[in-house]
């Protein structure tokens, strides 16, 4: 059949026309089903033709012409396929041509809020992570990269976002993480380019940034061995070896295609079923749904030719096909091919849920490793919660495991397997963070150990295991002597009864900032409020007026602080109270523009905010509560060289170190991270 052509119709219908005879009325009826099937197709050739004027009038620079075209085509088709692809070309010419990204960020969030799980969503969300990463918004990308990845692995875009995704952890100098990613392509393509190159990047990460010469020879020597006889890596095995002789090391022979066969089928396979996948909602046949299983999976494998692949299957004892499945899967499993092993994971759990039988809770625990090891950690975490919920003891021998891990000096193993649990009991995070910042003592990175420690004291401000090791990083290995000694403090408060109630502001407030640092506001407010009520009693004793300044200096800082927490936590009417408190009480202490300067920029007014910052500033120019904090937001919006300005301007200002120690050691953190 040809295609019906898209032309205006042009019926004239008169009351002057001929009566019709039979024969003719015959035939009348006869071209009326042709008729309707025109009208029907009508508006949707209206649209296509529309669609492609608009797309003339973007090459032709008339982008408020094609803009109004595309709206036209949204009106006409709404929720439709047609409509989605305008809603991306309007958000791509706003961005790309029109210097609008504002607008062109809404069309797509739009785009996402009305069809979440549309392929127009996934390339929207792609754009998105585009867009935050040409903006050096890296934390935005990730979040959209990381979307695309684990939504909708089964599109093309899934595999692009997964490489950008490790390039934004790259560019954001998050560098084990971007190797994290990395890994995680190379598991996901075992037997392709796309690999090459993920192992090619995560070698150059390893000897270039992270000085890890003998990590980045084993990287480069395991692209050769691998990859060394497949077709379309010849470039990055070039490379490869061009470093290994550069380093002077053994360039190792490939390793044969012993699995070419299968490997080839597989491929015929993905093609085939991406050539025969249904498009714009069309429903799949039964049969086609049950091929298209491959691609729900996340592992893009599909396991009945897969099993086939390895000849005839002796069924076990009971006769069952999935246990023979999950026998094959942990062979695989232990091969480390990631990728197939949770593919036969994948159907044989679900077979066995189909027939109601048992499956051993460990085979869930080996799915949810496949997936983290080829980035699809949203789908691992589902998996993993569906063990505990089979048998709470596996959250308890995945502890065992990784602390097994960590005596045997396979830090990193130790660090995956504490992260893949961490957040699914609430109780054992604390613990968790602990035992990771144990794992970064072992591999001496005080900052990282300082953070994890942190981040358990967050979580639990009353866990003397993590402050006594807090105390311990920052006196020996942080040259941290004064902080050390508050969370000794808090260690001796916690040992011995007869002085619990003895908190003191700096204790208090240590504690609220790290709970502040790491999100837990409710908590964070707490603690200000406690350090605020101290400083508040310790005013009331008589004292010189020295002190009774520095007192109030504190109880005004902690308030402040409190009621950034209370903003943070949802509270914005009681935080604004709390400052307009403050200034009724003291108008015109510098503390006071500097809480007024803070709750503006939280509510995103920036030139209030930096305006109330400079007030300050001007009338306590000693104090360096305020270039600490204006510094830490230029730094949050990406201005690096503004903070560092604010920095140096008031060590100028103060050669006192005593009155910029925290400054200047904050400085040269910045500096320090620039330079490498």
């Amino acid at each position: 059949m040809k295609p019906i052509r898209c032309k205006p119709l042009n019926v004239n219908w008169t009351s002057n026309a001929p009566r019709a005879t039979l024969p003719t009325l015959f035939l009348n009826f006869k071209i009326l089903p042709v008729l309707l099937f025109i009208g029907i197709t009508q508006p949707s050739c209206l649209v296509t033709n529309t669609y492609k004027l608009a797309e003339q009038r973007a090459q032709e620079g008339d982008y408020q012409g094609a803009i109004d075209m595309y709206q036209a085509v949204i009106r006409e088709k709404p929720e439709t396929s047609a409509a989605r692809k305008a809603q991306l070309a309007v958000g791509r010419l706003h961005i790309d041509k029109m210097n609008r990204p504002e607008n062109g960020v809404s069309m797509y969030q739009e785009l996402i809020a009305t069809a979440p799980d549309s392929e127009e969503t996934a390339e929207a969300y792609y754009r998105l992570g585009f867009y935050y990463f040409k903006s050096a918004d890296y934390v935005s990308a990730q979040k959209s990269f990381d979307t695309v990845v684990n939504r909708f692995p089964h599109l093309e875009r899934s595999h692009n976002a997964q490489l950008m995704l490790a390039k934004t952890y790259e560019n954001a100098q998050n560098f084990e993480k971007a190797i994290e990613v990395y890994d995680n392509v190379s598991n996901r393509h075992p037997d392709g380019k796309r690999a090459g190159q993920a192992l090619i990047n995560k070698a150059r990460i390893q000897k270039q940034f992270l000085k890890d010469k003998k990590e980045a020879e084993r990287t480069y020597q395991l692209l050769v061995k691998r990859y060394g006889r497949i077709e379309g890596a010849e470039r990055t095995i070039e490379e490869a070896k061009r470093e290994l002789q550069l380093m002077g090391i053994n360039i190792p022979e490939p390793d044969p295609l012993f699995t070419s066969q299968r490997d080839r089928m597989l491929q015929r396979q993905k093609e085939r079923r991406e050539r025969d996948r249904p498009r714009d909602g069309v429903d799949l046949s039964p049969g086609m749904a049950d091929l298209d299983l491959a691609a729900v999976s996340g592992f893009d494998v599909n396991t009945q030719e897969l099993m086939s692949a390895f000849g005839p299957i002796r069924l076990d004892a009971q006769g069952t096909f999935f246990n023979s499945m999950l026998m094959v899967a942990n062979g695989m499993f232990q091969s480390e091919n990631y990728r197939m092993a949770g593919a036969l994971y994948y159907r044989a759990t679900e077979l066995a849920e189909g027939v109601e039988s048992e499956v051993d809770p460990y085979h869930y625990l080996r799915l949810s490793v496949c997936y983290r090891k080829i980035g699809l950690h949203q789908r691992a975490r589902d998996v993993l919660k569906k063990a505990l919920k089979k048998d709470r003891s596996i959250l308890d021998s995945i502890i065992t495991s990784g602390t097994t891990q960590y005596i045997d000096g396979d830090y990193k193993k130790a660090i995956e397997t504490y992260n893949s649990v961490l957040g699914l009991s609430p109780t054992k995070i604390p613990e968790l963070y602990w035992r990771l910042g144990l794992v970064y003592k072992r591999m001496g990175e005080p900052e990282k150990e300082r953070e994890y420690f942190e981040r358990a004291i967050a979580a639990d401000t009353d866990y003397t295991d993590a402050l006594q090791s807090l105390a311990e990083v920052l006196h020996y290995r942080l040259n941290d002597t004064l902080s050390a000694e508050i969370f000794q403090d808090l260690v001796d408060l916690q040992s011995n009864k007869a002085i619990s109630d003895q908190r003191t502001y700096a204790g208090e407030k240590a504690l609220a900032d790290i709970c502040y640092r790491y999100g837990n506001y409710p908590r964070a407010k707490t603690k200000y409020e406690a350090a605020a009520r101290i400083a508040q009693r310790e005013k009331s004793d008589p004292t010189n007026e020295f002190k009774a300044r520095i007192l109030n200096d504190q109880r005004i800082y902690a308030t402040v602080h409190a009621a950034m927490a209370s903003y943070n936590s949802g509270m914005k009417n009681e935080a604004q109270a709390a400052i307009n408190t403050l200034a009724v009480e003291y108008p015109d202490h510098s503390l006071t523009l500097y809480g007024r300067g803070q709750l503006a920029l939280l509510s995103g007014e920036e030139d209030a905010g930096l305006a109330a910052f400079a007030a300050s500033m001007e009338k306590n120019p000693y104090s360096d509560t305020v270039p600490l904090a204006l510094g830490e937001y230029y730094l949050s919006r990406g201005f690096t060289d503004e903070a560092v300005g604010v920095w140096e301007e008031f060590i100028k200002v103060n050669p006192h170190r005593n009155r910029h120690y925290r400054v200047q050691q904050r400085l040269e953190t910045v500096k320090d991270r620039l330079t490498h």
